[in-house]
């Protein structure tokens, strides 16, 4: 049996990257020699993540040796391209090279070709997987010791990286590699289950030498042209402090909450036989107006054309050009339409930050929140989410109907602000009310008129700035 061969005596310091920004800030900083271990359930998406490491690395001018005994090369180089990484352009610089070997048992054999293509200065080497070698000498108690060696001085005598793909049979979570472990620097277990009828991908971080380990599982998903993007969304040790207070357009609100911040979380929720979301829409407009605020509005059950459509038609019945109320509307408000339903929760959360990164708005708001009433295991989701835009000075506001009052009551219990609109419908008429509780303030009440009076003042701040326009 023959060990690795001696590839040169000079040992540059080199780092390496995972090709996902987010994963490498959980694991740390890879630094030759190191050895990650991908473990995971068929289709977990092992395969995936080991040919994204190798292509992003590559990349940065590290060649890398892709060993595999199953995967067909044009099967996996089509895959790749559609996730936005095409593998033949790095081979095609010399800068990778892949390797298929036959699922033979003779370990000898294979370890004589693997030494004579990694001579060749490859500085990432990708095993995928060693299932199969350790399978051939699971009966073999020398033999196989023998072989977790050779892996172990592979990546110190090369000075790079090694990444061991490995097998994990179905229900399955026990590694069962023995030694190899324990000699591995990190180790990340791709899982994969059913949720809600839709799929829900995990990936466990078991085993990160030298990183501290604060969050042990983390979602991710595989996008069409992004790649597998790996969902970390911060979890914040202290509550972030509030940002710089702003007056409310309306005064009769302004008498009863005083400022508010920038930053706040504020509910406004109708009764569910309501049409609504109107009055909401044209407050943060006017709101916008007096402070140059940029508003992100993210609807789950109206599209961006409609809502738009819907704040022209309500200025247009005041006599103003369409034009420029379609100006005005448009350099302050940003809509955008999700169907909540395409995603399971953390994939939704994903969707809606990668949003707030595109449009970096100044306050969120999130349109039709009664389609994704939070249910108490997805409570603390929401509560992280709020807490992260709060830490970026982003303002979160929740308009939608009041369908379950627990879930209404739990989502005003972590808010700043709760505007629960109310009504009574007589004979003749309907009667309205807003039930106004805002934090270390006691509850109050505006009355039908006054409502209106604040629908009419937040118009009167947008005819104003539309008549500057025109």
């Amino acid at each position: 049996m023959q060990g690795v061969r001696h590839v040169s005596s000079h040992f540059e310091e080199k780092t390496f990257t995972t090709g996902i920004e987010s994963l490498d800030r959980l694991i740390g900083a890879i630094r030759a020699p190191y050895t990650i271990l991908v473990a995971g359930h068929p289709g977990a998406g092992k395969t995936t993540l080991a040919s994204t490491i190798c292509y992003h690395n590559a990349l940065k001018g590290r060649k890398c040796l892709y060993v595999t005994f199953y995967e067909d090369k044009d099967k996996l180089y089509s895959y790749m391209k559609k996730l936005g990484m095409p593998l033949s352009e790095v081979e095609s610089k010399g800068l990778m090279r892949f390797l298929k070997l036959p699922a033979i048992h003779d370990v000898d054999s294979v370890v004589d070709v693997l030494n004579k293509n990694v001579i060749e200065g490859f500085d990432l080497i990708v095993i995928d997987s060693i299932t199969v070698l350790l399978e051939a000498v699971k009966d073999h108690t020398e033999k196989r010791a023998w072989l977790l060696n050779y892996f172990y001085q592979l990546p110190i005598l090369v000075n790079g990286l090694l990444v061991l793909v490995s097998e994990l049979p179905f229900g399955e979570e026990r590694l069962g590699l023995g030694s190899i472990e324990f000699v591995v620097d990190a180790i990340l277990i791709l899982k994969h289950r059913v949720e809600d009828r839709l799929l829900l991908r995990l990936l466990e971080i078991r085993k990160a030498r030298g990183a501290p380990i604060h969050v042990a599982e983390v979602p991710f998903t595989i996008a069409e042209g992004r790649g597998l993007l790996v969902y970390t969304q911060p979890v914040l040790e202290e509550l972030p402090p509030e940002r710089e207070a702003i007056e409310l357009t309306c005064s009769a609100l302004r008498s009863r909450v005083g400022h508010v911040h920038k930053d706040f979380f504020i509910n406004i929720f109708y009764p569910p036989e309501t049409v609504y979301g109107e009055r909401a829409l044209i407050m943060l407009l006017a709101q916008a107006i007096k402070y140059n605020l940029k508003i992100l509005v993210v609807s789950y059950i109206s599209s961006p054309e409609l809502l738009r459509e819907l704040l022209l038609w309500i200025l247009e019945e005041r006599g103003l050009s369409r034009d420029v109320v379609e100006k005005v509307i448009d350099r302050y408000l940003v809509f955008r339409g999700i169907n909540p339903f395409a995603y399971n929760v953390h994939e939704l959360v994903m969707k809606e930050l990668a949003l707030v990164e595109e449009v970096k708005p100044d306050i969120v708001v999130f349109h039709g929140v009664q389609v994704v009433e939070v249910p108490i295991y997805h409570f603390k989701e929401l509560y992280k989410q709020v807490l992260y835009l709060k830490s970026r000075g982003i303002g979160i506001v929740r308009v939608g109907s009041c369908i379950n009052d627990v879930v209404c009551d739990s989502v005003a219990s972590i808010a700043d602000l709760t505007l629960k609109v109310k009504r009574e419908y007589r004979e003749k008429h309907v009667d309205t009310r807003v039930i106004v509780l805002r934090r270390f303030h006691p509850p109050s009440i505006i009355t039908d008129e006054e409502d209106l009076e604040c629908f009419e003042e937040n118009i009167n701040t947008i005819v104003q700035e539309v008549s500057k326009q025109a």
